[in-house]
């Protein structure tokens, strides 16, 4: 079996590539390390190539851009191909709209038509986001309690939230119009793609940065000793956190058995919910180290709560949550200060 993987050195990616590595399939990562020309040095996700490479022979890496004409050389033969390369970060997207959209969007596009042209029978997984939701989920009713806001009577979003009348940040906007093209292709031309809305993704062998990843960087700045700036909603906005090894195993449900353009919100579920602020506690607790912080300027596009509904993937296929929020983050800082 072969599978390709895009952005198979970053969290996501590098997991998906260790779950089929194991599984003895033929595995080619393609990644260009976009994160470090993102991010700076410290978003750079050379460090995980590396580790895949000298660990799993049965891993070909290959440095490309998902844009470039020879990808569909690289796709022929693929019985599943898991697209995680993305500029994936909303605040981000803000200062770098084009190159956003050139990423996100346009990317996407030519990958789905690379597979129509050379593996048109393959599994396609398309890895979206909560953000095409835009602000709507900051519609929905919010009461407050001591440490966190949580919806008023509701479990989570589903995947029927409304896309429209909202602002979404570049990166909503072109993951939306990436996740709209996954689903055209299934449902005009015939690909096995499944759509997976994202949220809070995170776990070891995370290159974290402030805009992108949260939860190891928190660990870092508390570590450091440094002060951790915290935007908006009194640090008590809320997330749902979902392993990437988690994330892993659901997509190779889908593989087995897919719903060609299905769609799945996709996050840890309110078992594995927590606030800012929340967090913060359980760093400190682990670390035993006081946490600093300052409050700041909330930013455009952040979500006061977000908790995924997971009835519809868990109705489909025999999958839940395996990593709880307490071992997600006692796994984080054992990497981190192994």
């Amino acid at each position: 079996m072969k599978v390709v993987i895009t952005g198979g050195s970053g969290l996501v990616g590098s997991h998906c590539c260790e779950l089929y590595a194991k599984k003895g399939a033929k595995v080619v990562s393609i990644d260009n390390n976009m994160r470090r020309t993102l991010f700076g040095d410290s978003g750079s996700t050379s460090e995980n190539a590396q580790v895949l490479k000298k660990k799993y022979p049965n891993i070909e890496i290959h440095n490309l851009d998902i844009r470039d004409p020879k990808i569909g050389d690289i796709l022929d033969g693929a019985e599943i191909i898991i697209h995680t390369a993305a500029q994936p970060s909303h605040p981000k997207s803000i200062f770098i709209p084009i190159e956003d959209f050139e990423i996100n969007a346009w990317g996407t596009l030519h990958l789905l038509e690379a597979t129509r042209k050379n593996a048109d029978d393959a599994v396609f997984i398309h890895c979206s986001t909560n953000k095409v939701y835009g602000e709507n989920p900051n519609t929905l009713q919010i009461v407050e309690h001591e440490t966190r806001y949580d919806y008023d009577g509701l479990d989570g979003v589903d995947e029927s939230l409304s896309l429209d009348n909202t602002m979404h940040t570049p990166f909503g906007v072109s993951k939306l119009a990436g996740d709209l093209y996954a689903q055209e292709y299934a449902k005009l031309y015939g690909l096995k793609t499944g759509i997976f809305r994202m949220g809070c993704i995170t776990g070891i062998g995370s290159k974290a940065v402030e805009l992108h990843n949260w939860i190891p960087f928190f660990f870092k700045v508390n570590l450091s000793g440094k002060i951790l700036d915290i935007y908006g909603f009194k640090g008590k906005q809320v997330r749902d956190i979902i392993d990437a090894r988690d994330l892993a195993l659901a997509f190779d449900k889908f593989s087995e058995s897919p719903r060609p353009g299905e769609v799945y919100n996709m996050g840890g579920g309110r078992k594995n919910s927590i606030s800012i602020l929340e967090s913060l506690k359980m760093i400190e607790k682990l670390t035993e180290k006081p946490m600093k912080y300052q409050f700041k300027p909330g930013r455009e596009g952040d979500h006061q709560v977000y908790i995924t509904d997971l009835t519809k993937i868990k109705s489909h296929y025999n999958w839940e949550i395996a990593v709880s929020l307490e071992n997600i983050f006692k796994d984080i800082y054992q990497w981190l200060t192994d």
